[in-house]
């Protein structure tokens, strides 16, 4: 029982990160995996335990098949060579051969008559034809005159296969040979001799010898009635005897044998080994893909084709049906979700789509009583900080007109007339910004132009205490900006900084692009500020509300400030930097992704 639970724990610990990864996959992906591990690795060791079984049947009916060709070989040349053994020593034991070959002859005629009368009362003439070229009685006897069946043993001295005998020093020999430049009675220059030396009365001291020879186109001939389909040699000592592929394999190293699936044969006879070899140089496992390829396509179809159909049809009743599911529950964006109209099938994936349409009737009451509402009250919020933004920027117009005027009045009574219209038409400028309610933004280069004209009217007021300097980015001219938000920290730089000031006093504005922000920067070289003011100031900034706005009396700076921060999503900073009697630098710093670019023709 203790093995029993230690091998389920184990089981689960093996298969429970199995489990993590299919959980990860698509459902086509894990359809593929099914496929591969139920099917295709199977089909993969079955097919090559098929295959090996063929493979096996195929190599064992080859080597039948070559062993029975080797065996035919093999019988036919130890009965032509037994035969001749058998042959040759009925020659040697014959005595009126003996007595005639070793007889000394006076004239040919009595040659002649005697060797007709040998010849039709011996057995020559009726076997020198089964499966033999030639029978010939060499005798060291001049008297004899050279025939068909009797010659001088003199005159084959110099030839290989009589100067083999004698060097082997044995009663019987068989003699192979290749020889271009000896000559013979057979056509073939492959030479095969079966020579036994003749030792019947031998007191005469007559030398005797009996030579059977084939020619190897007859035996090539005969040999290839038996149509191997195999390539097939038949070897003696170092020369091919026979072959198949006809004259142009002489020698025994023009055989490849070591290929492990020849077939070999030997016959042991008069001193001479005789080796059968059939050659398979077919690679069998072609010859099993192309003799049983019908089988094997079969099988193919089968274990692959079909299920990998029937896979397929199953795959896409689930997948299509939950790519149905999840297209239904739409986009982040939508605030409804889509009923699924055609739900096809009973299965669980069909309960499982009817069930998500009631879902969607609940869901899509939720949305409307809830959502919806949330919805419309967000709209009331903005709609009201419009408003209020509106209200706002209401307060900034008297105070920019009274400040104009006033300039304006000074420079009446201080000079004259004669630049009034100068004057008005600076007024002009900013009044027309001032009056476009339809537009709650600007581009920099709009509030850049309010600036200016700003500038050029404080300086008909100072003269020349007031000196400035406005350095823009070309690439930050088309960026939108809540309109007069950056002209009232001038005005703020100039009434506060320039104003109570008897000496020269500059006022610089510098626009530039930061890595990842907008910076727009006013400084003035004005009385300045104390470090207790410019935290309070700072402060201010921080905790600017509509409320503390109405209840205060100065609200230019808070007011842009507060209208900065709204647009902004509150992601505007403000960095302020003062020192009394030297001036006073503010820096606004906001997030390009918190601004909007203008069309370059707007």
């Amino acid at each position: 029982m203790i093995k029993l639970w230690r091998m389920r724990k184990v089981l689960r610990f093996l298969v429970k990160p199995i489990e993590k990864f299919f959980n990860n996959l698509r459902f086509r992906h894990k359809f593929f995996v099914l496929y591969f591990s139920c099917v295709i690795l199977p089909l993969i060791v079955t097919d090559s335990i098929i295959l090996n079984a063929v493979y096996q049947q195929e190599i064992n009916s080859t080597k039948y098949d070559m062993e029975y060709i080797a065996g035919v070989y093999q019988n036919y040349f130890e009965n032509m060579l037994s035969s001749d053994v058998t042959l040759a020593e009925s020659v040697n034991m014959n005595p009126k051969i003996n007595a005639f070959v070793i007889k000394d002859f006076k004239t040919e005629y009595d040659f002649y008559d005697e060797y007709t009368q040998v010849i039709y009362d011996s057995f020559l003439e009726t076997t020198s034809g089964l499966n033999r070229n030639s029978i010939v009685i060499y005798a060291d006897n001049e008297s004899i005159l050279d025939s068909q069946f009797v010659k001088k043993l003199s005159r084959v001295y110099t030839q290989k296969w009589y100067q083999d005998f004698i060097k082997s020093d044995r009663k019987d020999l068989i003699s192979a040979y290749y020889d271009v430049n000896e000559t013979s009675e057979f056509r073939s220059k492959r030479k095969f001799y079966y020579i036994k030396r003749m030792d019947y009365e031998s007191e005469s001291g007559i030398g005797k010898l009996v030579v059977i020879g084939h020619d190897s186109s007859t035996l090539q001939s005969n040999l290839k009635s038996f149509n191997s389909k195999y390539p097939a040699y038949v070897i003696i000592d170092d020369y091919v005897v026979f072959s198949t592929l006809g004259d142009s394999i002489i020698y025994r190293s023009q055989v490849d044998l070591t290929n492990k699936n020849n077939v070999v044969k030997t016959v042991n006879i008069a001193g001479a080994k005789v080796d059968i070899i059939i050659v398979n140089e077919e690679k069998i496992i072609s010859s099993v893909l192309r003799d049983n390829w019908r089988i094997l396509l079969f099988l193919i179809f089968i274990t692959v084709f079909i299920p990998f159909f029937m896979l397929t049809v199953i795959e896409n009743t689930v997948t299509k049906r939950i790519t149905v599911l999840e297209n239904a529950f739409g986009s982040e964006k939508t605030n409804t979700f889509n009923s699924i109209k055609d739900v096809q099938g009973s299965d669980e994936l069909a309960s499982l789509m009817n069930k998500y349409n009631k879902m969607v009737e609940i869901t899509n009451e939720l949305v409307t009583t809830v959502y919806k509402d949330k919805i419309k009250e967000q709209e009331s919020d903005i709609a009201r900080q419009k408003a209020e933004l509106l209200a706002l920027q209401s307060q900034i117009n008297p105070h920019f007109m009274f400040n104009a005027l006033e300039s304006i009045r000074m420079h009446s009574l201080l000079k004259g007339e004669t630049e009034t219209a100068s004057m008005v038409d600076k007024l002009a400028v900013m009044e027309r910004q001032n009056v476009e309610w339809g537009k709650d933004f600007v581009t920099i280069k709009k509030e850049i132009e309010s600036i200016e004209a700003y500038l050029a009217l404080q300086s008909y007021r100072f003269g020349d205490r007031l000196s400035f300097d406005i350095d823009v980015d070309e690439d930050c001219e088309l960026y939108l900006v809540p309109k007069l938000t950056v002209v009232t920290f001038v005005e703020n730089a100039c009434v506060h900084g320039i104003e109570s000031k008897a000496t020269q006093g500059w006022i610089f504005v510098r626009v530039y692009k930061g890595e990842k922000e907008l910076f727009i920067e006013v400084e003035d070289t004005g009385e300045g500020m104390s470090e207790e003011k410019v935290l309070e100031m700072t402060k201010d900034i921080e905790e600017a509300s509509i409320e503390t706005i109405k209840n205060r009396k100065h609200v230019g700076i808070l007011n842009a400030c507060l209208r900065l921060k709204m647009v902004t999503g509150h992601s505007v900073k403000f960095d302020i930097e003062s020192e009394a009697g030297v001036g006073l630098s503010v820096i606004i710093r906001i997030p390009f992704d918190k601004l909007k670019k203008a069309v370059e023709d707007e």
